[in-house]
């Protein structure tokens, strides 16, 4: 496993899904991984969760994969929890959310995870 817990926020558990393959590929990838989103079915197994609560650590990194409007409440988790970094997808970056995070000293990026880690 690569250092450092990832949480995809709004990853499907749809397989068929883009936002499910950014979740995929970070797994073969060798990151240590979790998809948080409330509409898909909960799986411990695969590391998907429906909620913040259900997560069995917390994450160093975020990557929000959710409409911009989505994204105070992961915003205000990864403030209260001690996250590291706050990666905005291509689509998702929401001004107010990376203010309230940076305010926090997270470091946020307005890029794609994935390409800037060099996965893609």
């Amino acid at each position: 496993m690569r250092e450092g817990i990832i949480a995809v926020a709004g990853a499907s558990s749809d397989k068929s899904k883009y936002w499910y393959k950014i979740f995929a590929d970070l797994k073969a990838a060798g990151f240590d991984v979790f998809c948080v989103n409330p509409k898909a079915e909960a799986d411990p197994q695969q590391r998907i969760y429906k909620d913040w609560a259900g997560l069995p650590q917390k994450p160093q990194t975020i990557i929000i994969v959710l409409r911009p409007e989505l994204t105070a409440e992961i915003a205000a988790y990864a403030a209260e929890n001690g996250v590291k970094e706050l990666w905005f997808q291509p689509g998702t970056y929401n001004e107010k959310s990376a203010e309230m995070a940076k305010e926090a000293g997270i470091s946020v990026h307005n890029a794609c995870f994935m390409v800037q880690k060099g996965i893609w």
